[in-house]
């Protein structure tokens, strides 16, 4: 039987097959998004911007396959038969996250770049907020079966309605929340920038400043108007 295939090794497959893609993942994502803010937006010689590039890259991908490995251990761990069993998988899969994240995401231990760490529990954030609204939104279609008014005027209960129909009330349920958690979010960003803008998150500020902080900005030509 070929060790990869063998039962016995396959948590520990599971393991760097995590800690592998984290790598590629986190390696992909961060050279791209590195490699344009240092050709575009910032001057100097290039050996040193490209080394940041690749730096940037270096510790993203850290980042991840560091938390995959250390997560994929945690579940494992948590799944045997001395601690909680497979009974608890989202138990289990919630305490292996926290874990993890306590080691990785936290600063805790100073371990890894603060700023990725902090851009990516943030992008998280945002992504598990709108997800848990969604969640909440059905559980509350299915538990308290609230009535809706359809085109024609007619009171129907939430269960009454067909698939289709229960679909398209959710996206538009789901459209109004994400329309009103824009408008706050921005509303807050900008008060935020314009009264204690240095508590933003860095990149963020500065790609603030350079889009809206124009009021000084001078230009006696088109081509320094336009930056080219």
């Amino acid at each position: 039987m070929s060790i990869l295939a063998n039962p016995l090794y396959r948590p520990l497959f599971e393991i760097l097959r995590s800690a592998r893609n984290g790598i590629v993942y986190g390696g992909k994502l961060r050279f791209s998004h590195a490699l344009v803010i240092n050709l575009l937006y910032k001057s100097g010689p290039l050996l040193p911007r490209m080394k940041s590039v690749f730096e940037a890259t270096k510790d993203h991908a850290q980042v991840l396959a560091s938390f995959a490995i250390i997560y994929k251990i945690a579940v494992h761990f948590l799944q045997s038969d001395a601690v909680l069993g497979r009974k608890n998988l989202r138990l289990t899969k919630f305490l292996a996250g926290c874990f993890g994240s306590w080691i990785v995401y936290s600063g805790h231990f100073n371990l890894f770049n603060g700023g990725i760490t902090h851009q990516i529990t943030l992008y998280c954030f945002s992504r598990v907020l709108l997800a848990l609204g969604k969640i909440l939104l059905d559980k509350y279609l299915v538990c308290f079966q609230p009535s809706f008014i359809n085109y024609q005027g007619d009171t129907m209960l939430y269960k009454n309605l067909n698939g289709h129909q229960q679909r398209k009330l959710k996206n538009l349920i789901y459209n109004k929340s994400w329309k009103y958690f824009a408008i706050i979010t921005w509303g807050l960003v900008m008060f935020v920038y314009d009264y204690k803008p240095q508590y933003l998150q860095s990149s963020l500020r500065h790609s603030m400043t350079y889009i809206y902080d124009v009021e000084m900005d001078t230009w006696d030509t088109w081509r320094e108007f336009l930056g080219i």
